[in-house]
């Protein structure tokens, strides 16, 4: 029987993460795959979906040569193309991650892992097992998959969830996708752009939910100036597949319903946690909801099991799967690493205009009980986002107006998402407002938005 330090259960960036730290760390780990490593962010999500939209926004920003000086005639997309560039670039991620494994010596294991009780886990194929493995400690990093509700006609031909719609040869004509979170309206801004005619219903007020409304107002504004007809505070009635058509019926706040015809239909209505066929039913462990309770240390109510990632809620994003894979390798290991600030971990939606934030919003703020100062600057008065002609957007900043403290910051404009990451740090290192607009930003870049907003708390910004 093989015998690690760790092993770890599934190979997506919490768990690869986790396994190559701890590997460097000292360890000897084992991580068990089913698939492919990388994990849904790299094989169904985050990678593929982010390849599409680069492709989408460089045929936008051909179509626009001309504010450029540049002519560039008979533009069109070749959707095919889209799909080779993704896959090209998803190959050559996960070659690099097969390789990183093996350059820290991390066991490799294929097949489904299922513990059977603290220190044993089975790997199997299908209901054969493989061979059963030790270990002193186990994280379970399983990730999630799209949520489809009973009773939906999900054919994964005209009805489809985020992992269908990444094999879609053909942009289809038409296009209803239900839930306007983030990778709703990803997929929206896609085809949208691509010729769809795309509508986007969404239970809430607005779309973007959990983000800042102002924001989420701004981006579903935008969007709807491009041609993509959005209607909140509306729910999912029934779906029906039809020859050659979708015929979806939902249901409006005053209770009226209303039935489109659809090419397709994309189901964005959130994600599941992949625990099935893994063992912890049997471990008697806690859970919240259908997510794996954990402590501070992210471990389970089992002593040495540990759960990362999706499986342990919300947020689900690859990112922090990654941290808390970081954050659990060195606890194990016995080295000091600092814990994760869940208010501080940067959210981005990559539409053309991005919305990226991090911390509290400004509702969030106020029901907390801050007396909140508000700084807000439009990227229209920056002088590289007019260089790029990227003028759409703003930056919003919450305060708190006693000490300074930075409560949340959210921005709406052209690649915001390579920014917040100085936020998350600022935000971490407990930075005031004074402190950032102090900071010398570099002339001409978009981060320039940051000392403006910050100046603007106190109703001085420079350039407005």
């Amino acid at each position: 029987m093989k015998k690690y330090d760790l092993l770890i259960i599934g190979g997506g960036p919490g768990g690869y993460v986790a396994a190559i730290k701890a590997a460097q760390l000292g360890l000897s780990v084992g991580l068990i795959e089913r698939d492919k490593v990388g994990g849904a962010c790299l094989h169904k999500g985050c990678i593929p979906t982010k390849a599409l939209i680069q492709s989408t926004q460089l045929y936008e920003l051909f179509k626009r040569s001309k504010e450029f000086g540049i002519v560039a005639e008979g533009v069109s997309a070749d959707f095919s193309e889209f799909h080779k560039r993704k896959q090209t670039i998803v190959n050559r991620l996960f070659g690099g991650v097969e390789h990183l494994l093996k350059k820290n010596k991390v066991d490799l294991l294929y097949g489904t892992g299922q513990i059977i009780s603290p220190g044993k886990v089975l790997v199997k194929d299908g209901n054969k097992i493989k061979e059963e493995v030790s270990a002193k400690n186990i994280i379970t990093a399983t990730g999630s998959s799209p949520v489809v509700f009973k009773g939906l006609p999900h054919d994964k031909k005209n009805v489809l969830t985020s992992d269908d719609i990444l094999d879609l040869e053909e942009i289809p004509s038409s296009l209803l996708i239900i839930g306007g979170g983030s990778v709703g309206i990803e997929f929206a801004y896609i085809y949208n752009a691509l010729g769809s005619e795309v509508t986007v219903i969404e239970v809430m007020d607005e779309i973007l939910p959990t983000s800042d409304k102002d924001v989420g107002s701004t981006l579903r504004k935008n969007l709807s100036k491009k041609g993509i007809n959005f209607l909140t505070q509306t729910e999912l009635d029934h779906i029906e597949i039809k020859e050659g058509a979708v015929e979806t019926t939902v249901k409006k706040k005053d209770g009226k319903t209303e039935m489109f015809q659809s090419e397709k239909v994309l189901l964005a209505m959130g994600r599941k946690p992949e625990t099935e066929d893994s063992g912890l039913e049997a471990l008697n462990l806690e859970f919240n909801g259908r997510f794996i309770d954990v402590d501070e240390n992210m471990q389970t109510s089992q002593s040495g099991i540990y759960a990362i990632g999706d499986v342990t809620g919300p947020p689900l994003l690859a990112h922090v799967a990654s941290a808390q894979g970081l954050f659990v390798a060195h606890n194990i290991a016995g080295v000091d690493y600092p814990p994760i600030n869940s208010n501080t971990i940067p959210k981005v939606t990559y539409t053309n205009p991005q919305v990226a934030s991090v911390g509290m919003t400004q509702e969030e703020a106020e029901l907390a009980g801050y007396e909140v100062k508000i700084g807000r600057f439009p990227f229209i008065a920056n002088g590289k986002a007019q260089i790029i002609g990227e003028g759409e957007g703003f930056i919003k900043v919450i305060t708190d107006e006693s000490s300074g403290e930075i409560l949340g910051v959210h921005l709406i404009g052209h690649e915001v998402g390579e920014l917040i990451g100085g936020m998350s740090l600022a935000m971490n290192l407990e930075a005031t407002n004074l402190e950032v607009s102090a900071n010398i930003f570099p002339h001409p870049t978009l981060s320039e938005v940051f000392a403006e907003a910050f100046h603007m708390i106190e109703g001085n910004a420079i350039h407005i």
